[in-house]
């Protein structure tokens, strides 16, 4: 293999290591409205109930705006579904809830 190959190798696989996000698919954030009586202080079984959501990679909130951040695949994360998990988190004397911000 003469230099020349090598270097056309090299910079193949710098910009395949460089662009993840071009391999995972295009990256959404969608933002929701938490409510519900107690839900705040549920937040570990909200995260478990979205991890379970197709296309969820992560989720993180803001306590002080009762906001969750979610981001993953563009493709399969809907906000109809994330609103749905939430709901569905709910104890015996508390809920969640969920709403868009549209």
């Amino acid at each position: 293999m003469g230099s020349g190959q090598k270097m056309a190798m090299v910079v193949a696989l710098s910009i395949v290591m460089m662009t993840p996000a071009i391999a995972l698919g295009a990256t959404e954030k969608l933002t929701l409205k938490l409510g519900g009586n107690y839900c705040n202080f549920y937040l570990d079984d909200v995260t478990k109930a979205l991890k379970k959501v197709a296309g969820v990679r992560h989720v993180s909130y803001n306590k002080a705006q009762d906001r969750v951040y979610v981001t993953g695949d563009s493709k399969t994360l809907k906000e109809s579904d994330l609103i749905n998990a939430i709901d569905a988190v709910k104890g015996s004397s508390w809920n969640c809830e969920a709403h868009s911000l549209h």
